[in-house]
């Protein structure tokens, strides 16, 4: 009576508490996180004080050696590509065709791509990232948006680069998305052109502050291009950018940066050279009231288009 009674209160907690015999659990071993399935920094605001960051000063000469072979992205992305199947042998029978006049035949030439390069521009994140906004600015109903601010900025280098005739793809016209990390780097690997690309993504940054709904401190400030760590392209690139930033806005410099482990994922995964720009500080009150400023943003998009325009007439 007494074992039946110990055996009834076993069943009970077992029932509970998840007991019972190991032969009577299947345990499935959890697969491993992929790399875009752990949750690394996507931009500099994303940057925490322990992170390795190397700084570069932009006036810092760089040569590149044309044969020399750069690091302008992570290798593994070729790693799953499947091979083009070996084209089978057709063959066609010879047909009398009637005789044609030459002229008739004559079709237009498709326009070709206009300038050196295709720049892909990126307006990080959209309206779903979360937080990438300002605290609530004294009127208590205005912020700054960082999706609205990049999208912003991307348009108002379009246009100039409209004037200006240079070949451009914009990434993500869209603003109903949230980071669209590995569809922001599908849409420009896959973007065909006759042209080589180059990748731009625009950004706004953001400090260390108590919470999002406060201000940071007012001494974090300025512009910093981020480069794939150990490329020269990459780093002669983001010294342009940097440099015409820097000149038309006259913010604070915060030089070039790169990271050595765990780069940014659209600049590892782009296979073209790449850079990615912050301008400036959304959660710097005096920077975001900057920011949203239209001459301030045109000054912005200018210094981007200036960047272009010398990369353009140069190459890298």
């Amino acid at each position: 009576m007494l074992s039946k009674l110990l055996d009834a209160i076993k069943s009970l907690f077992s029932n509970l508490f998840g007991g019972g015999s190991s032969k009577d659990k299947t345990t499935t071993p959890s697969p491993k996180p992929t790399d875009e399935e752990v949750l690394l920094p996507q931009d500099g605001s994303e940057i925490t004080p322990d992170t390795v960051v190397v700084i570069a000063n932009e006036m810092e000469s760089i040569e590149i050696i044309p044969s020399e072979p750069d690091k302008d992205f992570d290798e593994d992305i070729f790693e799953n590509e499947p091979l083009d199947p070996a084209p089978e042998e057709v063959i066609v029978p010879p047909i009398n065709e009637p005789v044609v006049d030459p002229g008739e035949l004559e079709e237009p030439e498709p326009a070709k791509p206009k300038g050196r390069y295709l720049w892909c521009l990126d307006n990080g994140h959209g309206q779903k990232t979360a937080g990438k906004r300002s605290p609530v600015f004294d009127d208590g109903n205005s912020q700054l948006l960082e999706y609205e601010f990049n999208r912003d900025i991307v348009r108002r280098i379009a246009l100039e680069l409209d004037k200006h005739g240079i070949s451009y793809y914009n990434v993500v016209p869209e603003t109903d998305i949230d980071d669209f990390l590995q569809g922001r780097v599908d849409r420009a690997n896959g973007f065909e052109t006759e042209l080589p690309k180059l990748f731009v993504s625009v950004h706004s940054n953001a400090a260390p502050a108590r919470s999002s709904n406060h201000w940071a401190s007012d001494s974090i400030k300025g512009i910093e291009t981020w480069h794939y760590h150990g490329s020269k392209r990459g780093q002669l690139m983001a010294s342009i950018f940097q440099r015409h930033l820097i000149e038309k806005t006259k913010f604070n410099n915060r030089h070039l940066k790169s990271r050595p482990e765990s780069q940014f994922y659209v600049l590892r995964k782009t296979k073209m050279t790449a850079v990615l720009t912050e301008n400036g500080f959304y959660n710097n009150k005096n920077e975001a009231l900057n920011l949203m400023k239209e001459e301030v943003r045109q000054k912005i998009a200018d210094a981007h288009v200036a960047a272009i325009l010398e990369i353009e007439e140069n190459g890298l």
